[in-house]
This record gives structure tokens, sequence and C-alpha cells, in this order.
């Protein structure tokens, strides 16, 4: 007999099955049934934890986004030295979360997107999230030399657009290139899009 699993586990069990159901047949081919035969459960189980399949759904982008909030590490900007490393850290753990698990690029990126005005507005939200996080650090380097003169609402979208459109092109089959290779990019793009002249030059001795 299989281990029972607790609570927390279960709950979990449910989402990661969502995930590849919803993956498979998106969230308006899904049904529950779907649901509970991937995670190998009665239908009771699935209505002991969720009311329906759009709040597994909800919970499901809500696991999407603190997987990749928790890959995303505070850059220690009064040890300059530490920068390089720690921007192509972050990039490195975003990009290789999402590219070895091409499904959360598309349940994100794609599925989640358009499916009613409330949904919108709360997705809009984690993107705001994010964007925020990118807008912070942007100021605070520039108040500190780092980042270069621009605006840093526009440049903050520019950065985010373009990442998600190199990953759901990836995940489409359209462009797909080595993890290495991409990292090295979007690294470049950073160094160049953001940083101050004098900051590139030094980044570029110490990487």
């Amino acid at each position: 007999m299989p281990p029972r699993l607790s609570k927390i586990e279960r709950r979990q069990q449910l989402i990661e099955a969502a995930l590849r159901a919803f993956g498979a047949k998106g969230f308006h081919g899904t049904q529950v049934t779907d649901i509970i035969k991937e995670a190998g459960v009665a239908r009771g189980t699935f209505y002991l934890y969720f009311d329906s399949k759009r709040a597994l759904f909800d919970e499901l982008v809500e696991d999407i986004y603190q997987r990749v909030r928790a890959v995303i590490k505070p850059i220690n900007k009064k040890d300059i030295g530490k920068i390089p490393g720690e921007i192509l850290g972050n990039i490195e753990r975003a990009t290789t979360l999402l590219l070895e698990n091409p499904l959360l690029i598309k349940i994100f990126f794609s599925d989640a997107v358009g499916l009613d005005a409330d949904f919108d507005s709360k997705l809009r939200e984690y993107y705001n999230l994010i964007l925020e996080k990118i807008r912070g650090g942007l100021t605070h380097g520039q108040r500190m030399g780092i980042i270069g003169e621009g605006d840093v609402e526009i440049l903050s979208l520019c950065l985010m657009g373009s990442l998600k459109e190199l990953l759901y092109q990836h995940f489409l089959g359209t462009h797909k290139a080595p993890l290495k290779k991409i990292v090295e990019e979007v690294y470049r793009i950073v160094l160049h899009a953001t940083l101050h002249p004098d900051m590139v030059k030094y980044m570029r001795k110490v990487t």
C-alpha cells in the first residue's frame, strides 16, 4: 500500500496533476475527470481541496508565480564585485526553471491570458509584482550610478516582454537554443540595455 499523503502533499499532488492536464488540453479542454485521473485519486478527494476546476487553476497560476519569484534572489548592491555573478545567477535560475518545465510557460504566458476579466485582472497583478521588483532594482541602481539613465517604467516593460517572448517562442518550437546560449544572450541584453557604460566596462573585466 502506498504511503498516506499529508494534506499539504495531497494538495500539491493535485496541483502537479492539474499542471500536466491543463498543459495537455488547455483550461477549457480539461475536465475534473482528467485531473483526478492524472492524480490517481477519487472525485471526492478533489472536492475536499478545491471547489472547482477554476479554483484549482487559480492556485496553479499562483504556484507558478511563487516558483519564479523564489528563484530570484536580491542583488547585493553594496558589493559591486558580486553584482555580475548575482545578475547572471538570477537569469540562469529563472530561465532554467521555465525551460525545464515548459508547461509553466504555456500556462502562465498563454493559457492564463484571456480566461475572463476577473482572472486577467489577477494575472496583471502577478505581472505587476514582477515588474515592481524590476522597477525597484533599476531605480535603486540609477541612484547608485550602476544603472544608466532612462525611463525605468519603459525599460522594465521591455525587459519583461523580451524574456516572455523568448521563452514562449522556445516553447512553441519556433526558435530553440541551448540553455547556456539563452542565458548568455539575456545577460548581454541586461548589460547593454540597463547598466551605466562605466559599469559595463567594469563587469566585462570581472566576468
